[in-house]
């Protein structure tokens, strides 16, 4: 099991990421963006500034592709990170604001930390908070406050169903070929002081649904099917 894991990771080290990496990344700059406008001075999202309040100097792109390329997770955790983060993004039953503000002081640790819970949701083996604290260049003692912060926010709704899954797989095809996607960065430095190195690695243990009349059922799933094999590919 080690042994593929590490053979898993040499491969990651070298080869392009899926698409949804990208896409991903992308759409939270724009988001990181849009937050910033509205907010201005870094003012949202206190538990996701990190505690110098500083912007990170990484971009998010190579971020994503760092927590991609060390953190060993499968390429549906970032559609499920991603759900998760719609689902901040939603205003709840009680507030009319998300429950997360994204802006560029918040989005590299909402990143980490999305994806951290995706894994240990979906992946039956996944590394633990202090490997993923050491990929995303945060200390250990803020990703376990992160990790919190980011389960009461989302009211511990953690499950994604099938057809919920395939319409994020949709969503993420749809924005890939709306956008045009840049080609694969190096690889990335870390956010903070903080690295990992592929040698430290190997020492760690660790929708589109179809509407319509015309459209049948058989159609439908074909189409969702692609979508998933796309994104994650």
């Amino acid at each position: 099991m080690e042994t593929e894991r590490r053979a898993s990771s040499g491969k990651r080290a070298s080869g392009a990421p899926p698409k949804v990496v990208a896409v991903l990344a992308g759409l939270l700059e724009r988001a990181a963006k849009r937050g910033d406008a509205v907010d201005g001075d870094g003012s949202g999202s206190a538990a996701f500034r990190g505690p110098t309040e500083k912007k990170p100097e990484i971009g998010v792109r190579r971020y994503a592709e760092r927590i991609y390329r060390y953190a060993g997770c499968s390429p549906a955790c970032f559609v499920v990170a991603y759900a998760y983060l719609d689902r901040l993004a939603a205003p709840s039953l009680e507030a009319e604001s998300a429950a997360v503000a994204v802006d560029s002081y918040s989005v590299h640790r909402l990143l980490i930390t999305s994806v951290m819970v995706a894994a240990k949701f979906m992946d039956d083996i996944h590394y633990n908070n202090a490997y993923f604290a050491r990929v995303g260049g945060v200390e250990l003692r803020e990703m376990n406050g992160l990790e919190l912060e980011f389960l009461f926010a989302l009211r511990f709704r953690l499950n994604v169903t099938p057809d919920d899954f395939a319409s994020y797989c949709a969503a993420l095809e749809g924005e890939m070929l709306t956008t045009t996607t840049p080609p694969p960065l190096s690889p990335p430095a870390v956010m903070a002081s903080v690295s990992v190195s592929p040698e430290e690695e190997e020492e760690q243990d660790a929708s589109a649904v179809a509407g319509g009349g015309i459209i049948t059922a058989f159609a439908a799933a074909a189409r969702v099917s692609v979508a998933v094999a796309e994104i994650t590919q």
